[in-house]
């Protein structure tokens, strides 16, 4: 029989910076609230940030975060955890605390680990109050209870845990990297010409032209540009067009009697903010109305309220719901740059200021369509394509990589936790 003990006793330290607001400014070091930190991420994200400057930092705050600390979220998602990295780039907003594990009651990695699985969050859940608001208060640790096996198995748990997680980060920032690389190329290339640019300042070292990322088949590449800039202000030969010239909405549509249970399903709620790796999704086997068919590959854009910037590019063939539109290229030589078009600043930007409705503004493929391009000719396209949708193609392969080391995180973890399997034999499996 595995022990427990209340929550608040396994802590040396609690960082709680008050229930009020804290005064920001418009520079100065990162603000984390409680949207930055959710169990999808070893570390908090920087999503919509605010700012504090030294004053505030150093006379305002209770206390900082120290790195392995794990920062909790109290109120709104309550149970969202995230480890503080080291060096910490942030300090942290009200509505969450930074707890320190005391090291003479749990291994640190253990207490991260059992604060993430399922078992402690549908705890949380059920013991959470308010219904407009659910919040988890600090003063109710003392009730939440958690599994404390032997020291020796704590720590197989939690180094089993932190290095599956560092596993699945490292996709998650090599997929980061990999999406950059294509805007940054498709930016230079397609919306602010750099290669005719910099011929007409003179440059003639292909690399150079193309922007020092591709030196393999640069002269090649570099050929395909013109040497000057027209009238209308785009490359020599190009010509002005809109997204209807190079992409179209699939429109394809199914009902839940045609889709089997096990088909993926992709709601606006699975689809992160400003990426286009979708590494989120469910079966179709709750779903109870028409949706639309993607395949692996399409671009999806959730067009209900899109300054969210939901865009995310399909890793699989599935369903998904009404509110996302389904695009692909009209041809495959366009596919790759449709992904980054519709995934980029300013093209939701266009689709927000666009967008009908007040309270709940949505943007629609007859709008969209109408954003304008520059039409670079199929052979750029083309070009284009074989460069980035390798990149695509890796993206998907690191989510899928990633959801199978999550499941088999999931699998087994509570189960050693919960003493159904044997520590020992565990370790054995894995030597």
């Amino acid at each position: 029989m595995i022990e427990s003990a209340p929550f608040n006793s396994l802590l040396s330290n609690v960082v709680d910076n008050r229930g009020r607001t804290c005064p920001t400014a418009e520079a100065g070091l990162p603000l984390i609230a409680t949207n930055c930190v959710k169990n999808t991420s070893l570390y908090p994200t920087f999503e919509k940030i605010r700012h504090v400057d030294q004053e505030t930092y150093e006379n305002w705050f209770r206390g900082h975060p120290l790195p392995g600390d794990i920062l909790f979220v109290t109120k709104g998602n309550p149970g969202q955890t995230a480890l503080v990295p080291d060096p910490v780039s942030f300090c942290i907003a009200q509505d969450m605390v930074a707890v320190r594990a005391n090291t003479e009651k749990v291994y640190p990695p253990y207490l991260f680990a059992v604060l993430r699985s399922p078992s402690t969050l549908n705890a949380i859940q059920n013991m959470h109050v308010g219904t407009m608001i659910p919040h988890f208060k600090k003063g109710d640790f003392d009730k939440l209870f958690l599994p404390l096996p032997a020291r020796r198995d704590q720590e197989f748990i939690g180094d089993a845990f932190l290095e599956l997680e560092f596993k699945i980060e490292l996709n998650r920032k090599t997929n980061e990297t990999l999406e950059a690389m294509a805007q940054a190329i498709f930016r230079d290339w397609f919306v602010d010409f750099g290669p005719v640019r910099r011929k007409m300042e003179g440059a003639s070292d292909p690399s150079t032209i193309v922007g020092n990322l591709l030196p393999e088949g640069a002269a090649n590449i570099a050929n395909l540009f013109p040497d000057s800039l027209g009238d209308n202000g785009l490359p020599e030969g190009w010509e002005p067009g809109k997204l209807a010239d190079i992409a179209k909405q699939t429109g394809e549509t199914t009902t839940p009697d045609k889709v089997s249970s096990d088909t993926p399903y992709i709601g606006l709620e699975h689809m992160p903010r400003g990426s286009i790796a979708l590494a989120d999704w469910e079966t179709a086997a709750k779903v109870s109305s028409n949706k639309a068919r993607f395949k692996k590959g399409d671009v999806l854009f959730g067009k209900l309220r899109p300054y969210f910037h939901k865009v995310g590019l399909a890793p699989l063939d599935g369903i998904c719901s009404t509110d996302i539109v389904v695009l692909r290229g009209k041809k495959p030589a366009f596919d790759a740059i449709v992904a980054s078009l519709c995934s980029s600043a300013d093209f939701v930007a266009y689709t927000d200021q666009t967008s009908t409705g007040t309270k709940m503004p949505r943007t629609s493929w007859k709008i969209m369509k109408e954003f304008e391009i520059a039409l670079p000719p199929e052979k750029l396209a083309s070009t284009y394509s074989s460069i980035v949708s390798p990149m695509h193609d890796l993206i998907a392969h690191y989510i899928n990589t990633s959801r199978i080391l999550a499941e088999s995180r999931d699998y087994l973890l509570p189960k050693l936790m919960s003493g159904q399997v044997n520590v020992a034999e565990a370790e054995s499996v894995l030597a």
